[in-house]
């Protein structure tokens, strides 16, 4: 569970932060407050670095030095998880991303 949570949670949160993002604009200019844009934006860049977090822990219990042996069955959990903590790590980089113009741009501009 551990590894699916950054090859597929974190690139989907960060897409649906982006719609939530644009359908959250309407609000933060009816009330003058970019609040609720920078609550969904912290929640889905906390939630990218725990999945990247929790995969690099599942990396490290599954990584080990193997023998010589070609059987690659055993080096599918190390690889997936090694993937899910890449993966993961970048959608929380392009969350931070796209958290910065909320910061220096005004929403209703």
């Amino acid at each position: 569970m551990r590894t699916w949570l950054g090859l597929l949670a974190a690139p989907f949160l960060v897409l649906g932060v982006q719609g939530a993002d644009y359908a959250l604009i309407q609000l933060a200019c009816a009330t003058g407050s970019d609040l609720p844009l920078h609550l969904v934006s912290a929640a889905a860049l906390l939630f990218s670095l725990a999945a990247a977090c929790l995969a690099w822990r599942r990396w490290r219990e599954t990584a080990h030095a193997g023998d010589a042996s070609y059987a690659t069955g055993g080096a599918r959990p190390a690889f997936f998880a090694s993937m899910a903590a890449i993966v993961a790590a970048f959608c929380a980089l392009v969350q931070l991303m796209m958290w910065f113009p909320q910061w220096w741009l005004p929403a209703c501009r």
